[in-house]
């Protein structure tokens, strides 16, 4: 099911009124490739936050072979010793892309890391800081729309089933 550009948009601006309603700001925010780029742009707007940057994280060594843990492929090119971060993506899944991400993060001397997502799954082994829904449904982000109609061949379907 498809959310619309509006639905996650207003998403983000909700993530970013919780952001702003915490006792945390923060120095840097990062993205979680690919999910989280939009994601990450938008917030970095709406907070007034230019520190923008992107960690990839992969779950494929090649093509159709799927490792057991998350790999870091792209980290972030800035030391982050002692700074307060807040990390995105678009979904909490299961959870992986998070945990790692947190992980090398702390390794790397961040002083506090937050964590938010449009979508929580109530299978992820990672709930984030912030999140607006939570959600049992295969998600359908508008900037990927395009990737699952021609990997799929199916139209994406409007409206997924949501609750806050």
């Amino acid at each position: 099911m498809a959310m619309s550009w509006e639905e996650a948009e207003n998403a983000v601006a909700q993530i970013a009124e919780k952001v702003n309603s915490a006792p945390f700001k923060p120095d840097l925010i990062i993205g979680i490739s690919r999910g989280g780029l939009v994601p990450a742009r938008i917030l970095s707007d709406i907070l007034g936050n230019r520190e923008l940057y992107v960690i990839r994280i992969g779950f494929y060594t090649e093509a159709g072979k799927i490792t057991k843990e998350p790999k870091i492929l792209q980290d972030i090119p800035i030391d982050v010793y002692g700074k307060k971060i807040l990390l995105i993506d678009d979904i909490s899944d299961t959870g992986g892309s998070f945990r790692t991400a947190v992980a090398h993060l702390e390794t790397r001397g961040a002083s506090v890391i937050k964590t938010a997502s449009l979508h929580l799954k109530s299978t992820s082994s990672f709930k984030p800081d912030f999140f607006i829904y939570t959600t049992d449904s295969w998600i359908i982000y508008p900037w990927e729309k395009h990737e699952f109609e021609s990997e799929t061949g199916r139209k994406a379907k409007p409206n997924p089933k949501v609750s806050k």
